[in-house]
């Protein structure tokens, strides 16, 4: 089968929807189109898809009004949607998706699969397939005795003062600080804090291979957005042994399990960490476990996605 993956320009630098590909690669050909949104398609990028004639179109976190996909060739459709997109969707937006997804359901065939059981609400009247993403897990690391903290600034609503309100960094061997913000977001430059010895400032964008460097010399982290689509961010900690801190929201709070695989905060109050070497176990065990699951539903996904 070939599938057309129509992806975001935002998932071309950061890589998250890399292990999707891989999974569909394996009994498909998958070719992927990029771009910023999709709300929109110039008749360049559709005679493109067209032109290569895909059996199936997926869409990644973002879809097309019903006047656009009626445009394309193919009417077999998948809809990947994301919890920190859904989330941000108003009243009206929401309707009007809902409304467009219904008519492209009448004329096309639109199904959807998700990975947050928050989301799948919204798409029970479809053809749903709803899985659980787990990394690998990560056996082989140094055991570290001393607390190392890791804090990527991502959003403005998540910012490096709210961590001081958070935590005594001085309690901390090292704190790296990595300051690449998400689009649109403007935090206060690193200069602006009185920052302690131990923090490491990190403000350059890090290679693969120096961002899982440093990931392996720390043992506690803080989930760097609010909410996640699904959650690569913190997943790869948790598959290292990290003890994770997250704020109360998917898909956070689908993985983690408050006093028990890490801590999920609703307020930037005080955390006391006392438990979390304990925490970091629990973690792993959890990536160990949900890894197996995982492989099955990359069975489920290549099966469904023939039908």
């Amino acid at each position: 089968m070939r599938i057309a993956f129509v992806d975001d320009l935002c998932h071309k630098k950061t890589g998250s929807t890399e292990f999707l590909v891989d999974v569909l690669n394996k009994t498909n050909i998958v070719k992927r189109f990029w771009g910023n949104g999709f709300k929109k398609f110039d008749k360049k990028e559709l005679g493109q898809i067209n032109n290569w004639k895909p059996d199936l179109i997926l869409f990644f976190q973002r879809i097309p009004n019903f006047l656009i996909l009626n445009k394309f060739n193919c009417k077999n459709l998948v809809f990947v949607p994301m919890h920190d997109q859904e989330i941000h969707y108003g009243f009206m937006e929401r309707k009007l998706l809902d409304l467009s997804l219904f008519i492209t359901k009448t004329f096309f065939k639109l199904r959807v699969l998700c990975f947050c059981n928050a989301d799948s609400v919204y798409y029970n009247n479809f053809d749903l397939l709803l899985v659980k993403y787990y990394p690998k897990p990560v056996k082989s690391r140094p055991i570290l005795k001393d607390k190392v903290l890791f804090f990527w600034e991502r959003i403005d609503s998540l910012p490096f003062s709210k961590l001081m309100e958070m935590f005594d960094l001085k309690q901390f061997e090292k704190v790296y600080f990595m300051q690449r913000n998400d689009a649109g977001c403007e935090c206060l430059h690193h200069s602006f804090y009185k920052l302690p010895k131990n923090v490491i400032v990190v403000d350059n964008w890090l290679s693969k291979r120096n961002y899982e460097k440093i990931m392996n010399e720390c043992n506690i982290a803080v989930a760097p957005r609010l909410c996640e689509g699904i959650g690569h961010g913190f997943l790869d900690y948790m598959a290292r042994g990290v003890c994770i801190i997250a704020y109360d929201l998917p898909t956070h709070n689908e993985y983690i399990i408050n006093g028990f695989n890490g801590i999920l905060f609703k307020n930037f109050s005080y955390i006391d960490l006392k438990d979390w070497r304990r925490f970091g176990r629990n973690a792993f065990d959890t990536i160990s476990m949900g890894n197996e699951r995982w492989l099955i539903d990359i069975d489920n996904i290549l099966e469904w996605v023939k039908k």
